[in-house]
């Protein structure tokens, strides 16, 4: 990033709306799985009226967190959905729940 970038520099995500790992094949043909985690969209400090941001990580994708912008909370969270649906297109095989044991029934 640039030090013009004026968008939210962020190392975790405190309030996470959705979270899953995500197996996949690489270009490459590697299997890997990748951790995907969306924040709940917040307001830009001081312009809420009309700047949002969706905090967003998606492991060996995104470098770091990527600070999502929109001009309201709906519109920052479809943006860094956008990003996630981009992700699937791009990568074969996309298995979501990787890692999940299966839910024991009682």
């Amino acid at each position: 990033m640039s030090n013009h970038d004026w968008r939210p520099r962020l190392t975790t995500i405190d309030d996470p709306i959705a979270e899953d790992h995500w197996s996949h094949t690489t270009q490459e043909g590697e299997t890997k799985v990748s951790r995907i985690v969306v924040g709940r969209p917040q307001p830009l400090p001081g312009e809420a009226d009309r700047a949002w941001y969706c905090p967003l990580s998606i492991e060996g994708y995104l470098p770091g967190i990527k600070c999502v912008m929109g001009v309201g909370p709906v519109d920052a969270l479809m943006n860094a959905m956008t990003l996630v649906r981009r992700f699937f297109e791009e990568h074969s095989d996309v298995a979501p729940r990787a890692g999940v044991p299966p839910r024991q029934e009682s």
